[in-house]
């Protein structure tokens, strides 16, 4: 199953603008009278602050440990879609609730923006969609007036910067016997535990986008598991390898890839399936061993994975391909005179 959300159409319908502070230091909240007066230049200028941040290709649900109805946000949720005049009482139940997670002594006050859209795409159907956004941080800004006497004055000004979302999510109106689908903007790991997992609490969709950066990741950690005794140009071997396979392939097919991977190599094949079963079991991951290969979490996930050998004589050889390496152009030895471990590298021209 692939994510397929698209908003380059998407409408803001309503917004309501509530004031919110740290529950441990008693600062309360402030809720808006009504909802706020969209102008059509603000429309486009609160949608670019309010889209910007998301990763539209990693696709959350509501989740509760009970029973999906007993999790406050996609009750408020539930009530909005049925009933859009819903929309002002349950921005406030929202604030209360964000209010009551509002606990650790790090989480800054700030503004709480709940708008609804309408036209948004999910998976080719139109439908409407809650944001809810939290605006923390304040940048300063430097202006140029001219006073009475037509001289120019610098005053600055506190305010939002438009191009740092600190947090938000929003929530599409589909599946929703299944906890809705939504998106969330890249969180640090501290604030994704409060806004995430403590808010809203949201588990994300095991669809293919997960699935191929669960594997991708279990290839990082088996790598360096399996190799770490070893000499580093297995290792290296075996992630350039594996993420060859993923950058040719549209489709994965977990025998298809421990064949063109390990080749004959039956232990290493089998060491891979058991860490495999392990790690899917410890995560809590269904079991999926055939889907298609989303290529822009590959693209993403080629920045993480390490393909130089480092030495501990201040060097390091960089290898950007598993050919490199099949062909013989890196032959690993030791030097009995010099008591120390060697590389030696085969080339044509240099560039």
């Amino acid at each position: 199953m692939q994510n397929n959300i698209h908003l380059s159409e998407i409408k803001l319908s309503q917004l309501i603008l509530h004031r919110i502070g740290n529950k441990n230091e008693d600062e309360g909240v402030r809720i808006a009278k009504s909802l706020f007066d969209l102008k059509d230049d603000m429309r486009g200028i609160l949608l670019e602050y309010f889209l910007s941040g998301f990763k539209l290709e990693e696709a959350y649900k509501f989740d509760h440990e009970t029973d999906l109805s007993m999790n406050e946000i996609y009750t408020y949720c539930q009530y909005i879609f049925d009933d859009k005049e819903q929309f002002y009482d349950q921005s406030v139940n929202i604030l209360k609730h964000l209010y009551e997670k509002s606990t650790h002594n790090k989480i800054k006050g700030g503004e709480l923006y709940v708008s609804y859209f309408e036209d948004c795409v999910v998976d080719d159907e139109l439908v409407t969609a809650i944001g809810i956004f939290k605006a923390e941080n304040k940048d300063t800004y430097l202006k140029l007036k001219l006073d009475e006497e037509e001289e120019w004055t610098l005053v600055y000004e506190e305010g939002t910067n438009i191009s740092k979302l600190d947090k938000g999510c929003i929530i599409f109106n589909i599946y929703g016997e299944d906890g809705y689908r939504t998106v969330t903007v890249d969180l640090k790991s501290s604030d994704a535990k409060y806004w995430r997992d403590e808010f809203l609490m949201l588990t994300q969709i095991q669809d293919d986008n997960f699935h191929t950066k669960t594997y991708l990741d279990m290839c990082k950690k088996f790598g360096k598991q399996a190799f770490e005794e070893e000499d580093k140009n297995e290792q290296v071997n075996f992630l350039n390898k594996s993420l060859d396979y993923f950058n040719r392939k549209e489709e994965f097919s977990i025998e298809e890839f421990k064949e063109e991977v390990f080749e004959e190599n039956v232990e290493q094949a089998q060491m891979f399936e058991n860490y495999k079963s392990d790690y899917q079991e410890r995560q809590s991951i269904a079991e999926e061993d055939n889907f298609f290969i989303s290529q822009p979490t590959v693209k993403k996930a080629k920045r993480s994975f390490r393909n130089a050998i480092q030495l501990d004589t201040q060097m390091e050889i960089k290898i950007h391909s598993a050919q490199a390496q099949e062909e013989g152009h890196l032959e690993r030895g030791y030097d009995e005179d010099k008591k120390m471990n060697y590389y030696k590298v085969y080339f044509n021209t240099e560039k």
